[in-house]
């Protein structure tokens, strides 16, 4: 593979998880294992694998050893696309298989386990995934929280500054990011349904970065954009818990563009542009 997918491995047999791992690194993942239940949840919110493979074993103890495996289909972290692969100790059973799938896996592989055969199932399975993950990528709006993407804040924004230009009136850029540095995709995608809910239909609201947000406000200046700031760093502060810095950067209002067909219409200035807005409100972050 031209990348190298992350793969999360959960397994409570210590010698064939790392035989496993052995394989898959071979086989070009990246992986991330661990032999504790617990953990696998955790890692698979904040890392987002392209790929799980998952031991039965780990769920030994309760009494349903699906139990897992329909929590992470059900996370709303987790793409529905995200293969999940498990095993278990013994043949495979058909009505294990049954439940496996009926449980959000993909198909369950019993001992002895063909280590060639999981892996070309699995590299199938994860492009598929990623392939998924383009098609979102190259659309409008991010998945995970309903906002425009890169793709789509770009088209929208130039939308909105031709629509300004035109009118004679003033375009606001606004860039959020969390104060606090880094965060987890989990907590991430929540900030950013958190931006969603305090932003404005008539605003471009998009995410530009994994916990970066950028609003475009149309007929909106300095001291509107001042104040869409403050509701929405208080909104996000409220509802999510997390402080934002902000920046911001204004287009004064143009002499409104003479109809069609008039002499001084090639007079007229160019429509702003987006990509200076944004980076003058990304180098106002404070």
């Amino acid at each position: 593979m031209s990348n190298e997918p992350l793969v999360l491995l959960g397994n409570a047999d210590k010698w064939l998880a790392e035989s496993l791992e052995s394989v898959l690194t071979q086989g070009g993942y990246r992986v991330m294992a661990t032999t504790k239940r617990q953990q696998v949840l955790e890692l698979a919110r904040r890392y987002v694998p392209d790929g799980i493979v998952l031991d039965m074993g780990l769920d030994q103890r309760a009494s349903d050893n699906l139990a897992l495996c329909r929590a992470l289909r059900a996370d709303p972290a987790i793409s529905r696309a995200t293969p999940i692969i498990l095993t278990t100790a013994g043949p495979a059973l058909r009505a294990q298989q049954l439940e496996a799938l009926r449980a959000g896996a993909w198909e369950l592989r019993g001992d002895p386990l063909d280590m060639e055969e999981l892996i070309l199932r699995l590299g199938v399975y994860v492009q598929g995934k990623l392939e998924v993950d383009r098609l979102g990528t190259e659309g409008m709006i991010d998945r995970a929280s309903g906002l425009y993407n890169d793709t789509g804040i770009n088209r929208r924004s130039a939308e909105l500054a031709a629509f300004t230009a035109r009118q004679g009136l003033p375009l606001a850029c606004v860039v959020f990011q969390p104060d606090n540095g880094d965060l987890s995709p989990g907590v991430a995608d929540r900030l950013a349904q958190a931006v969603r809910r305090a932003g404005r239909i008539s605003d471009a609201v998009g995410r530009t970065g994994p916990a970066e947000f950028t609003v475009f406000a149309p007929a909106t200046d300095e001291t509107g954009a001042e104040g869409l700031a403050q509701r929405i760093t208080d909104a996000v502060s409220r509802s999510a818990a997390v402080k934002l810095r902000v920046g911001i950067s204004t287009a004064t209002a143009l002499p409104k563009r003479p109809s069609r067909g008039s002499a001084a219409t090639n007079l007229q200035p160019p429509p702003t542009s987006v990509t200076d807005l944004l980076e003058r409100a990304r180098r106002g972050l404070h």
